[in-house]
């Protein structure tokens, strides 16, 4: 008699070819009447969804301690799954994030902290996440909307050039700021691309926090 052998294969997620994310949300900061507690509360009720999928609790990610002071929601993220910032000392193992309005270097934080898991994004006009959104393929939890590029086709192709060519090593060599800027900057000029859009798009395609601060400084010359 046959014996038939059965190899169970672990399941392995299907994740974003540049963030490396199983799912992305964000809370757009578009209306200056909407309770910060009301933007986190939706971030946290999506992120602990996430976290029952993926059997980690979550973590919150903040720019400083201080930052979730005050919003409930966040304080129990903070409680049962820690809280982090990037000057922090304390080290977590990768697990579903809410970050709540980062900067670009918690947002970096936070996506190689949710590398392989989900992460929610509370948004602050001081640092406008809509190309990084667009990018990653996050849900706006405002309207259960797949946030689209906004960015004319040509500007986008430039600026995937420019990441190609200089994104790695964040635009720190003289060659690669040259050709950033002719690449990006007559698109700067005409007003079809703005610094911080620059920035937050090149986030999403896998740029540091520090190269993407960089090319923003850059281009704001242009500006």
């Amino acid at each position: 008699m046959a014996i038939i052998l059965f190899v169970l294969e672990a399941f392995v997620p299907e994740l974003h070819p540049t963030t490396f994310l199983q799912a992305a949300a964000w809370v757009p900061d578009d209306d200056p009447e909407r309770p910060w507690e009301e933007a986190a509360e939706l971030a946290a009720e999506w992120i602990w969804a996430r976290s029952e999928i993926e059997d980690v609790l979550p973590l919150l990610v903040t720019n400083t301690f201080q930052n979730a002071i005050g919003i409930r929601c966040l304080g129990d993220i903070a409680r049962r799954g820690g809280q982090a910032t990037p000057q922090g000392k304390q080290r977590f193992a990768p697990g579903p994030v809410l970050v709540y309005v980062p900067d670009a270097r918690s947002l970096r934080f936070a996506l190689d902290l949710a590398h392989g898991y989900s992460l929610a994004v509370v948004e602050s006009v001081s640092f406008p996440l809509s190309e990084w959104a667009a990018g990653a393929d996050a849900l706006n939890l405002l309207d259960g909307s797949t946030s689209a590029i906004s960015l004319p086709a040509n500007v986008v192709a430039d600026l995937d050039r420019a990441v190609f060519f200089g994104g790695n090593n964040g635009w720190s060599g003289s060659h690669e700021k040259t050709h950033a800027r002719s690449r990006l900057a007559a698109h700067v000029e005409s007003g079809r691309l703005s610094p911080d859009e620059a920035a937050a798009y090149v986030m999403s395609q896998g740029v540091s926090d520090k190269g993407a601060t960089r090319l923003r400084v850059l281009l704001e010359k242009y500006s």
